[in-house]
């Protein structure tokens, strides 16, 4: 099927940068040809009017700056679709959560504001720049991404299954009802024509919330109903 203006449902494809387009914590060998290959393919459907491509970045400008320096992926997101910490976020974070974040910075100078990406996208619907039904993140961690989305931006998103994590750590083992896909050309033209099925997040939130169950009793033994739960064949 020929891919443009009138048949595109998902027009705005939002990305994480770390383990979606680059080296990450959980993939350190992403295999850059493909991702090249694909982020051709689509800058090539930006150009045509199709899709617009916006990218996420949890660090103030300086660190985000750096890391784009070194990234080859940069080269296909235009400057003012380059998201990252400003200091208007920053400062309409409540008192509390502005000293968690300080904190984490002292304690981990590479900290990632992962909720950063959710009030970015929930700006942009505000102003009108995009819509929940209309866009699609691109992104590998179950928790950070996928959960955060559900439960704050609602926008749908797809998880890459190469990458899958669970807070920024190697998860073996998907999430039943969920979409995963390869960051190929085939899978990213299936998101923007809407042919990927309505997610399940009951999956998703059960692992969640029972996860936070078992940090609240450490030491129990119940992580095995966990996962008899909620957890399919990777």
């Amino acid at each position: 099927m020929k891919l443009d203006e009138k048949n595109a449902v998902k027009r705005n494809l939002f990305f994480v940068h770390d383990d979606v387009l680059a080296p990450g914590l959980i993939n350190p060998k992403v295999d850059a040809k493909k991702i090249a290959s694909a982020m051709e393919f689509l800058s090539g459907l930006e150009k045509k009017g199709v899709v617009s491509l916006r990218l996420f970045l949890g660090f103030e400008e300086k660190k985000a700056k750096e890391k784009l320096s070194k990234s080859p992926a940069a080269k296909h997101f235009k400057k003012e679709n380059i998201h990252f910490v400003t200091k208007e976020y920053l400062n309409s974070l409540e008192e509390m959560d502005r000293e968690r974040r300080l904190a984490n910075l002292e304690s981990d100078p590479d900290f990632v504001d992962e909720f950063f990406k959710q009030r970015a996208m929930d700006d942009l619907f505000a102003q009108g720049a995009a819509t929940r039904e209309d866009s699609a993140l691109i992104c590998h961690d179950i928790w950070f991404d996928a959960f955060y989305s559900t439960r704050f931006s609602g926008v749908d998103f797809f998880i890459v299954k190469e990458s899958l994590s669970e807070r920024n750590r190697p998860l073996p083992e998907k999430i039943n009802g969920l979409n995963y896909i390869s960051f190929a050309e085939e899978d990213l033209k299936k998101i923007i024509l809407g042919k990927f099925p309505r997610q399940d997040v009951r999956f998703l939130e059960t692992y969640v919330f029972n996860k936070l169950k078992l940090e609240l009793f450490d030491g129990t033994k119940l992580d095995g109903l966990v996962k008899k739960s909620v957890l399919g064949p990777k």
